[in-house]
């Protein structure tokens, strides 16, 4: 029975796909991605920045107000 469809669809025709057929989905994939992109920075990247751009400057403050600069012992390196 399977086989039947099979040859039923490898003889029907196909028709052509539109002539804008590409430049839509190229449009259409291409807005995707931008506003995946942005909402993957404004999501995952800006707070990691700040959280990073806050500790370089709370480090700097204390800095200035002690005089010393204190090492983190919760990242050691290798």
């Amino acid at each position: 029975m399977a086989s039947n469809l099979f040859e039923r669809l490898a003889e029907s025709e196909v028709p052509p796909p539109p002539a804008q057929f590409d430049t839509q989905l190229h449009d259409r994939v291409n807005r995707r991605l931008i506003e995946t992109q942005v909402v993957d920075l404004i999501l995952c990247g800006l707070p990691w920045a700040f959280l990073h751009f806050a500790r370089a400057l709370v480090g700097l403050i204390a800095f200035t107000l002690t005089g010393r600069y204190e090492k983190s012992t919760k990242y050691k390196r290798r």
